[in-house]
């Protein structure tokens, strides 16, 4: 997600390239829609020799490699990939930082950095995803409650106070739910009432991208599906508590940034984020 950026301005300024995007897939195929033209996955068994020193990549991965310019974030800490890397580039190789919480700058910014060397601009620091269509009449609500590690998760009871503020003023609920998210999703489900509520569980990432653009509002936390809202262009509220949004928080004016003054998600009240979710779209909930 927050590579898009990059991948953009490297379009503006080779209009007429070729751009292949490696990345672990699914994540790697929302640059499928005009940020690249060729989407690898980076955890193809193709790729494996890319990582061993004793292993050599075959013809066919070289020649869908090879390039005038090659840009990599990998993490290759004896540089193995680099080597193999650099000798199917013409023109230049440009190692990008793989640790982004090494600095107190927003991770786009720098994953952008490498950009410089090249003469390249970032044109647009926020992440956007193309979803056709205008908006639905109906006003809808999002969350997603759960994320990849629990001290970013907001306590349960705290999600069901501010839908019981929030609710009132929308028609749905669709709450975002993964494989991993389960326990927590029917938990909550099981707690609400009196809504209309749609459940999105495990939904491939475009599908899910779409489905986000028709809510009015979301909220979730320091995740990649809030990343996926706020990419979509709906209004977005990322609850933070012990990461730090100055790196790692949604960019773009419709994005609100709820965190905890002690770092802890515990810290952070549900009175407060409806508040602020009220001072800054009242006129919309």
């Amino acid at each position: 997600m927050l590579t898009l950026p990059v991948l953009q301005a490297l379009r503006r300024f080779y209009p007429n390239s070729f751009i292949t995007f490696v990345a672990p897939f699914p994540q790697a195929e929302l640059a499928s829609r005009g940020h690249a033209d060729c989407v690898l996955d980076l955890n193809s068994v193709w790729l494996v020799p890319l990582f061993n020193p004793d292993r050599d990549l075959s013809p066919e991965i070289r020649d869908r490699l090879r390039a005038d310019l090659i840009l990599s974030y990998l993490s290759d800490p004896i540089g193995v990939a680099r080597k193999k890397l650099a000798d199917l580039v013409s023109i230049s190789f440009v190692q990008g930082p793989f640790c982004l919480d090494l600095e107190k700058r927003h991770a786009v910014e720098q994953l952008a950095e490498p950009l410089k060397a090249l003469g390249i601009s970032l044109m647009d620091p926020v992440p956007r995803l193309s979803v056709a269509g205008a908006r639905p009449f109906n006003h809808r609500l999002a969350v997603h409650p759960a994320s990849g590690s629990p001290k970013k998760n907001w306590a349960l009871k705290k999600w069901i106070e501010l839908l019981s503020m929030l609710g009132p003023g929308f028609d749905e609920l669709m709450v975002v739910s993964g494989e991993a998210d389960m326990d927590i999703t029917k938990s909550l489900l099981a707690r609400i009432s009196g809504k209309n509520v749609r459940l999105l569980e495990n939904r491939p990432l475009w599908d899910l991208v779409t489905e986000l653009r028709e809510a009015v509002l979301f909220v979730g936390h320091d995740t990649g599906v809030t990343h996926l809202a706020a990419a979509a262009g709906t209004s977005t509220v990322a609850l933070f508590g012990p990461t730090d949004p100055a790196i790692w928080a949604p960019k773009g004016e419709h994005v609100l940034i709820a965190r905890s003054p002690d770092q802890a998600m515990d810290g952070l009240s549900a009175k407060t984020v409806y508040d602020l979710i009220l001072n800054r779209w009242q006129s919309e909930i």
